[in-house]
């Protein structure tokens, strides 16, 4: 009886211990997600992650893939549940593929929690992940750590010598300091010294870099955010009421600007047979324009063309990166009953990048969600003075997917010192200097769906930085850092 009551007695505390580590899990998850859809809470992030750390260390291995699992679930559906505005299977096959980024996580933090340098070799394996997430087939980049602290201005400027993984680096690194503290690990007052150096040097960078820029140039630009639906688009009833719009608000802009129309701005597919209509609308309302749009010459492309004010093509430039089942479903060969999701069919990418001329300036074109790519934009950002990204986001039903691809901007730019103007059809729009600097169009305080002109000048910088001409080589830093973990002494 005494065995049977002590077995007893163990499973019910076993119990008790895992229902309080997936609940530890899930707050933890919970504040983490939270971070992405309130920039304010940009701070939760800083501590949030400990909770998962510990339970992780005290979880046998069974347990900790769960753990992780749970921890995966709570967090990237906190951050992306938006997905499920355009379809709810996507969301769920997604979710289930980015769980398995925590829980490969939670085997390789296991074997470092006891081993020295925990602190920087725990946050290299997060950061290691990110990176493989977002180079694995078409890559995914959101809800990548970093991007929560875009914000956080005079600690972020260190991007532009590692890249936003080295604010992944330094959150998860502040995270396992404050994990190893409740754990009462030893050489604790070493490693805090040795944490706060790294924030000090990173803080103390960001505020020179901040007061030692000096403006270069200027273009002046207008944005026109539309705010057409995506029940109009592609609509023929539509067609001339969005057209309409578009002359309406194309005459708030600056005379001699460059006018910037959103990704599939323009309601009519282009075909061989209708090339001359939207030169036309161009040439009506007399400005440089730069117009998205989608071309049909035998496959269909999500286009960004460039025009005089005579309405005279300069240049066009189609899309690299496509969104996987929204713009193409891939192995069409073998999943050929799969519709694709937007309402024209699969789209076929671009071939090369395309540095479009703008008086004495250059620039490029990023559509849609091209910007999350950190390696593309520093191929973009190389030959130009600055980068115009436009997109719909109207499928998404604005915040927080519209801010949360705003803090992604805000990196690129940083990453390679290049000012960066948005054009959106329903919002986010404006533009985020060299700095890091955001200005947005709004409309009595709200910054989604409606429709309205930006005029603006956007700061240049000449100076390309350190990560736009070595960025490809900064992974070898976190590789390094997660080999000094091998070194085969417990603490």
């Amino acid at each position: 009886m005494n065995l049977a009551h002590v077995a007893v007695e163990k499973n019910i505390k076993s119990a008790v211990e895992s229902k309080r580590g997936i609940a530890l899990v899930s707050i933890s998850a919970l504040l983490t997600g939270l971070s992405f859809n309130h920039p304010q809470l940009f701070f939760l992030t800083w501590f949030s992650l400990c909770p998962f750390l510990y339970v992780l260390s005290r979880s046998t291995k069974k347990a900790s893939i769960l753990n992780a699992f749970i921890f995966g679930a709570i967090y990237y559906f906190t951050i992306i549940f938006w997905v499920a505005n355009v379809t709810i299977l996507g969301l769920i096959f997604l979710l289930g593929y980015l769980c398995l980024y925590p829980v490969m996580f939670s085997f390789l933090a296991r074997y470092f929690f006891k081993k020295r340098f925990a602190i920087v070799t725990i946050a290299s394996v997060w950061v290691l992940l990110e990176l493989l997430k977002e180079n694995i087939w078409c890559g995914f980049s959101w809800g990548n750590i970093g991007y929560s602290q875009y914000l956080n201005r005079y600690i972020i400027q260190i991007a532009d010598i590692f890249g936003v993984k080295s604010i992944s680096f330094l959150v998860v690194m502040v995270n396992v300091l404050f994990f190893e503290i409740i754990s009462k690990n030893k050489n604790i007052i070493k490693k805090l010294f040795f944490v706060a150096s790294v924030l000090f040097f990173c803080t103390a960078y960001s505020h020179y870099k901040l007061n030692t820029f000096i403006t270069s140039g200027e273009v002046t630009l207008s944005l026109v955010q539309p705010n057409v639906g995506e029940s109009e688009k592609y609509n023929l009833s539509s067609g001339s009421n969005i057209v309409a719009r578009l002359k309406k608000l194309s005459r708030q802009t600056e005379e001699g600007s460059l006018v910037i129309f959103p990704e599939a701005a323009w309601p009519f597919v282009i075909k061989d047979d209708d090339r001359q209509i939207l030169p036309e609308f161009v040439a009506e309302i007399k400005r440089r324009s730069l117009i998205g749009l989608i071309q049909h010459d035998g496959k269909f492309h999500n286009r960004a063309s460039l025009f005089n004010s005579s309405g005279k093509l300069v240049a066009f430039y189609d899309k690299l990166k496509l969104v996987p089942f929204g713009e193409y479903v891939p192995l069409r060969k073998y999943l050929s009953f799969i519709p694709v999701i937007n309402s024209i069919g699969d789209m076929h990418r671009g071939r090369e990048i395309v540095v479009f001329p703008y008086g004495d300036q250059k620039f490029s074109v990023l559509i849609c969600f091209e910007d999350i790519f950190s390696d593309l934009v520093r191929d973009f950002s190389s030959e130009s003075d600055f980068l115009i990204n436009i997109t719909n986001d109207a499928w998404f039903m604005g915040e927080p997917q519209a801010s949360q691809h705003l803090a992604i901007m805000v990196f690129r730019a940083i990453e390679n010192r290049i000012s960066i103007a948005r054009c959106a059809n329903t919002g986010i729009s404006g533009w985020v200097s060299f700095k890091g600097d955001i200005n947005k169009l709004k409309k009595q305080n709200s910054e989604v769906f409606f429709e309205g002109v930006m005029n603006f000048k956007l700061p240049l910088n000449d100076q390309r930085s350190f990560f736009n001409a070595y960025g490809g080589m900064v992974s070898f830093l976190y590789v390094f850092l997660l080999g000094l973990g091998f070194i085969h002494h417990e603490e």
